[in-house]
Order: C-alpha cells, then sequence, then structure tokens
C-alpha cells in the first residue's frame, strides 16, 4: 500500500521519474521526524521564557528560529496526516486544496522566509555587537524585529499558497505549481533573489567582517577579559554554523525555484523532459533536506551554548525557573548536612563558627 506525499514546497507528479510513492513505514518515519523536530525546539523557547538569564537580545532571536523550525514539523506532520485521510475516507477537491494551500505550501513558505530574515537580523545584532558595542539593541526592538519578520514573511508567503493546486494521477497531493504561468516566474525569481540570493550575500559580508574584527584579538572601542571575549567568539561561531548549515540546506531549494524560472517548467515536466542528472540531484535534494532544516539548530546550541544545554537536562522537569537550578544543590548540601549533625556530635570553636558565618553569607544570591 502506497502513499504519495510531498514533503516539501516543491511537489511532485506520481507519474513522472521523481515520484517517490511513500508507505505507511515512511509515513510514521515522517511523523516521528517531525515530533523529533518539534520537541527540542518547544523546549528551547520554553526555556529562554521562563529563564531570566536568557531575556537577552540574541536569544529571543533564537526562539525566533526555533519558531519557524515547529512551524515547519508541524506543517510536515500534517501533510502525512492528509494524505492518510485522503487515501482512507477521501476529501472533496475544493476541501483537498483549501487544506493543501494552508497546511503545506503557507506553513513550509511562511517559516523558510521566517527563519531566513531571522538569521538576517542575527548577523546585523552581531555586527552592532562586535563594531558598535555602545549601542544596546533592546529586546523590546528586537521583539518588534521578530514580529516585522512574521508579518514580511506572511506577505510573501501568500502568492506561492494562492498558486498552489493538486493533482490526481492515482491519490491528490499537493504541488506547488499546477501550471507554469507568468506569475510563476515572478514568484519563483522574488522568492530566490530576495529570499535567498540577496540575504546570503548580506550574512557573508557581516560575519566576514566579524570574524576579521575577532582575528584581531579585540573588539571596537571596548576592552574585555579573557573569558568575556571567549564567550563572544562561541556565541558567533554558534550562529554562524547555524547560518551556514541552514544555507546549504536551503540552496537546493533555491536553486530548483532558479531553475524552474529560467526554463518556463514545473518540476515533473522538467524531470521527465531533462536527461541532467545534476538538476535531477538537485530538486531531489530540495525535497529530501526540508526534514533536516527543523533538528540541527538545537544540536548546534548545545555544543556551543552551554545554557542552552541545561535545558535539557532531564533534572530540569517541566521547565522549573532558572532560581530552582542554584536552590537545588543548596537544599541538597543542608540536608546532607543536618543527617550528619544528627549522627554525629560537632563541636563548634570561634573560628569554625566565623567560617560557618561566612559560607552563610555566600549562599544568599
Amino acid at each position: 500500500m502506497n502513499i504519495t506525499l510531498c514533503t516539501s514546497s516543491l511537489c511532485r507528479n506520481a507519474s513522472s521519474n521523481l515520484a517517490s510513492p511513500l508507505g505507511f513505514s515512511t509515513a510514521t518515519t515522517l511523523m516521528i521526524g517531525g515530533s523529533i523536530g518539534i520537541i527540542p525546539n518547544i523546549i528551547i523557547i520554553a526555556g529562554i521564557y521562563l529563564k531570566s538569564s536568557l531575556h537577552k537580545p540574541t536569544y529571543y532571536l533564537i526562539a525566533n528560529l526555533a519558531a519557524s523550525d515547529i512551524m515547519l514539523g508541524i506543517g510536515t506532520i500534517l501533510n502525512v496526516i492528509l494524505a492518510l485521510i485522503d487515501y482512507q475516507i477521501g476529501i472533496s477537491r475544493k476541501i483537498h486544496l483549501l487544506l493543501c494551500k494552508i497546511i503545506v505550501i503557507l506553513p513550509n513558505t511562511w517559516s523558510y522566509t521566517a527563519s531566513i530574515q531571522t538569521l538576517v537580523i542575527i548577523s546585523a545584532e552581531r555586527y552592532q555587537a562586535i563594531f558598535r558595542p555602545t549601542k544596546v539593541l533592546t529586546t523590546r526592538r528586537v521583539k518588534w524585529l521578530c514580529l516585522i519578520a512574521w508579518g514580511i514573511s506572511l506577505i510573501v508567503s501568500i502568492p506561492p499558497a494562492i498558486d498552489a493546486s493538486i493533482r490526481r494521477p492515482k491519490l491528490r497531493f499537493c504541488i506547488n505549481n499546477g501550471k507554469y504561468t507568468y506569475w510563476t516566474t515572478v514568484i519563483n525569481l522574488v522568492l530566490f533573489i530576495f529570499q535567498f540570493a540577496l540575504p546570503a550575500v548580506v550574512m557573508t559580508v557581516l560575519y566576514s567582517l566579524i570574524l576579521r574584527q575577532l582575528s584581531r584579538g579585540s573588539i571596537v572601542g571596548q576592552i574585555e577579559s579573557r573569558k568575556s571575549k571567549k564567550l563572544k567568539r562561541r556565541t558567533i561561531y554558534m550562529l554562524l554554523i547555524t547560518t551556514f548549515t541552514f544555507l546549504a540546506l536551503a540552496t537546493p531549494w533555491a536553486l530548483t525555484l532558479a531553475i524552474v524560472a529560467i526554463t518556463g517548467k514545473i518540476t515533473s515536466q522538467i524531470i521527465s523532459s531533462t536527461n541532467n542528472p545534476t538538476i535531477r540531484s538537485i530538486i531531489r535534494l530540495s525535497i529530501l533536506m526540508l526534514p533536516f532544516t527543523t533538528l540541527y539548530n538545537p544540536v548546534i546550541y548545545c555544543i556551543f551554548n552551554n545554557q542552552i544545554r541545561q535545558l535539557f537536562i532531564p533534572t530540569c522537569k517541566l521547565f522549573a525557573r532558572s532560581k530552582y537550578f542554584a536552590v537545588l544543590p543548596v537544599a541538597q548540601q543542608d540536608s546532607n548536612n543536618m543527617n550528619n549533625k544528627d549522627s554525629t556530635p560537632v563541636v563548634l570553636t570561634a573560628h569554625s563558627q566565623s567560617l560557618s558565618k561566612q559560607d552563610t553569607l555566600a549562599t544568599i544570591p
């Protein structure tokens, strides 16, 4: 029993050579993959919200990236559910088309454009932190920037959703374009230039300047300790790897947009009419790489950032507030001391009493 699904905004004609009928095992894998991508990003958002030490501009931007990954993961899961429902009980064409536009094309495009704009904001924020450290980017301004990014992304995502269609060789499934039109060229070129090529150039230039400045061992207009410099370097390296990993995974998708715009054919027509293995591979990769974009960010954060890594420790159940993380070890130590006092007599000298007072003061935040 086979089910034809689309795993990205570029879906395929089942009669073409690119078609990949997916069985229940593959559908289950997509469900699990979507869930795995959602859960760690929820932990990141909840942890940043609950832990006061993470209430900083950079972490708010990281939370914004996590939100876009959650949207993509939900879209992947709903895509599987939609295909299963259509196969089992059938869905009318109008309802299917509406659901396809809302839960497949729109979330995928919206999440991507929100991610790319957030990454541009992050690179600009890091540039300002290195070259203009006296000009502080407030959390309020960051929240507004995130809101603007989501608003612009929604506007950009509406045309691809409107242009979406469905086909039914055997099963009805979502496709980005039912047929090639003038608007297909416009939409694809806009997405390629303004949502990939131009942001990639801007981020590459900004991070190149940042790395060049860091290689000199100093930050403009600021004298910092060695520890502070090390932490700032690790943060920049973390965000740099996050950015260029995203661009690497998005490159096949962007190239597919350019190929469709240049050739004047939709992906299924390109696959059926070309013998170029490179073009075939690019289109396949544009589909297969999409689920991986929800998984790598939490891994990179945990490698480079200890505070985010702490959010995933099993002892921090129910996303307890940060003050509990500091109180818990002290409470355990006091409990152990009480047990020791009950079992072993202790004679306090004047010197030990003085040390005890100092230890007590040291535990007060």
